[in-house]
């Protein structure tokens, strides 16, 4: 049986990885930002504050550095609340405010205010965030002189982008662990698929060996007295079935077993006749694929045992063929329990058919029960012909 790969140790490491270069890359900007705070408000601007300013800088990008990774938890449990989140802000508006006082500094001293605004955007939602993001914007921009020179211009644009980097390595963290989380899912399907296939393959076999044992025993004990030499070929015949039922099972479980129409369709005429139906056969399978007519022999395996179950046929029938660009299978009985209907068997054909491109139809018609299985023939196949 084929197993789902699990990859889950190493996309683990790679979400790590992610996470921790998202890290490092936050915590350089905040370096970075602090830094050229520091070292272009102290160009001989202002000397009487500068060590004030100074001191708040360093408690601000010390205060950004622990916030940093808080922005990489999951979002519902981020928070704006968190104590290392309320230092940087106030610090950041602190030395923002301080740098105001004339002789004021321009934006040399809003880098701190930038990286808050910009981690502040990243742990709120919906409006709050956008009111956050676009305030710090007009706040860093609106502190530049319109007829500043061009060298100050560019700062005041690095400003803004300082606001909005935070958000964008928060967001493409974000996606990447939805995507991990969208990876999981994919897997735990797999597993459940590849479990419900087994489920099904071993219901198929199992539901069908069983289904003859009942039929060969019942019919031994009626024979048991009256004709002990058949009870006891009866008897033969059910140690082989259960036999085959266990080599079955075996072979599913290693995925050995190959289901070939033929040997179904003689098998199942043998059940039924067995039960005391006449049953004609005819097939056709030549140049048909071992994936279509294994999902054939499950439909005539499910045929069988429903004529079984559900009639009192005396008559049915095993047709399969191609037309034109299709398979057909047709299996029919002649007297279908008005009270019958189909089971869940049907359904679990018409999953495995649909996967092909085929069709499943089940319906009466003059007082006969017509089962018809169609499954497009494959496109290399009609290329080929």
């Amino acid at each position: 049986m084929t197993h789902p790969v699990d990859a889950r140790p190493r996309a683990e490491t790679d979400v790590r990885v992610v996470r921790w270069s998202s890290i490092a890359s936050l915590w350089c900007v905040v370096v970075v930002g602090g830094t050229a705070q520091v070292l272009v408000g102290t160009d001989g601007r202002l000397p009487d504050r500068a060590p004030f300013l100074v001191v708040l800088s360093v408690v601000a990008v010390v205060a950004a550095l622990g916030t940093i990774p808080l922005l990489l938890r999951p979002a519902e449990t981020a928070s704006a609340r968190h104590p290392l989140v309320l230092v940087l802000v106030l610090t950041s508006v602190a030395v923002w405010i301080v740098s105001l006082v004339p002789p004021a500094a321009g934006p040399a001293w809003s880098f701190t205010l930038a990286i808050a605004g910009g981690t502040l955007g990243c742990l709120l939602r919906g409006w709050p965030r956008v009111v956050v993001l676009a305030a710090t914007i007009v706040v860093v921009v609106g502190g530049a002189d319109a007829d500043a020179p061009a060298g100050e211009l560019v700062l005041v644009g690095t400003l803004a982008l300082f606001v909005l980097m935070p958000l964008s390595v928060v967001w493409i963290h974000r996606v990447v662990l939805r995507l991990e989380a969208a990876r999981r899912t994919a897997s735990d399907l797999a597993v459940a698929e590849e479990r419900l296939r087994f489920a099904t393959d071993l219901h198929d076999i199992q539901g069908h060996h069983l289904q003859v044992i009942a039929l060969k025993s019942e019919l031994a004990e009626r024979l048991l007295d009256a004709d002990p030499a058949r009870a006891r070929g009866e008897l033969d015949a059910i140690r082989s079935v259960a036999q085959a039922a266990l080599e079955d099972t075996r072979a599913l479980v290693h995925d050995y077993r190959t289901v070939t129409v033929a040997v179904e369709v003689r098998n199942a005429a043998a059940v039924l006749r067995s039960a005391g139906i006449d049953c004609a056969e005819h097939i056709d399978t030549a140049g048909m694929p071992d994936a279509v007519g294994a999902v054939f022999a499950v439909a005539i395996r499910e045929a069988a045992t429903n004529t079984i179950r559900h009639s009192r046929a005396t008559a049915a029938g095993i047709e399969l063929r191609r037309v034109g660009d299709e398979y057909r299978l047709t299996v029919w009985n002649d007297a279908p329990r008005a009270s019958a209907r189909p089971d869940g068997g049907i359904a679990g054909l018409r999953q495995r058919v649909v996967r092909h491109g085929g069709t499943v139809e089940a319906e009466r018609r003059d007082d006969r029960f017509i089962l018809v299985v169609r499954i497009p023939v494959p496109e290399t196949e009609v290329i080929r012909a």
